[in-house]
């Protein structure tokens, strides 16, 4: 889905920046020109959350063709692929019931935003010289799920998967600002500023996490799911853009 970015005065270069205040917007479809990549300047060394990926096999593909609920979580997917079903010839009038547990099924994004100043991370004072960023410490950004959830690994996983997918910038869970990481910038100080901030950004995933129990039924050599108890929670998380900064004059 493409995103109309509104027109916000934060935007303009030389209006002053408090890091307590929300700077949510509605995702736009390209990052806009006072967030920079730091990527080829940046000294340190970006952490890859490694995510799961399983393709069902044909048992498991089947069980889920048969099944009213999406099942999306490569994790139960992988345990799925896992079961072994007895395809004996006589199992005619054999009847049981295997509970697998109480399982994240699938995570379903509502809405995608992005937060220009989710974490101040740098402040330089500005001299007479062009405009540059120089980064004074190492920091870390974190980002994560904003209230605790059942199986949060994997609900992770799946809303990162989801986002990567959709969204075609660097974004994960953690990114690092490294120390003297050095960048000229583009900008003018026309407003005779006397400090240019460096903020992280983050952006926001609001969906909805559907949990439910996961039964394996056989009747025979017929095998389907049942799932049971389905919920759905809402969840939101954090993912801060690695690599990118946004720039305020002060």
């Amino acid at each position: 889905m493409k995103y109309i970015l509104p027109v916000i005065m934060f935007f303009c270069l030389t209006t002053e920046v408090l890091a307590e205040v929300d700077f949510t917007t509605m995702l736009p479809e390209h990052i806009p020109s006072h967030v920079q990549s730091i990527e080829k300047e940046n000294t340190a060394n970006q952490k890859q959350r490694e995510l799961l990926e399983v393709e069902p096999n044909e048992q498991t593909a089947k069980l889920l063709e048969k099944t009213e609920v999406k099942i999306t979580n490569p994790h139960l997917i992988e345990q799925l692929n896992a079961t072994e079903v007895n395809q004996s010839v006589f199992a005619f009038g054999y009847s049981s019931e295997v509970y697998l547990g109480r399982w994240p099924l699938s995570y379903q994004s509502v809405e995608s935003s992005v937060n220009w100043a989710y974490q101040k991370i740098n402040d330089n004072f500005i001299g007479d010289h062009p405009l540059t960023y120089v980064q004074s410490e190492e920091r870390h950004v974190s980002g994560g799920l904003q209230s605790k959830l059942a199986n949060s690994d994997q609900v992770q996983n799946m809303i990162l998967q989801d986002a990567q997918e959709r969204i075609k910038w660097p974004i994960d869970y953690e990114s690092t600002f490294g120390i003297n990481t050095t960048k000229q910038l583009p900008m003018t100080n026309d407003a005779r500023a006397e400090q240019l901030e460096a903020y992280a950004a983050a952006v926001k995933e609001i969906g909805k996490v559907t949990y439910g129990e996961v039964y394996l039924k056989m009747k025979g050599r017929k095998q389907e799911l049942k799932i049971k108890n389905i919920v759905e929670e809402e969840v939101i998380a954090w993912l801060p853009i690695q690599d990118h900064l946004a720039f305020h004059l002060k």
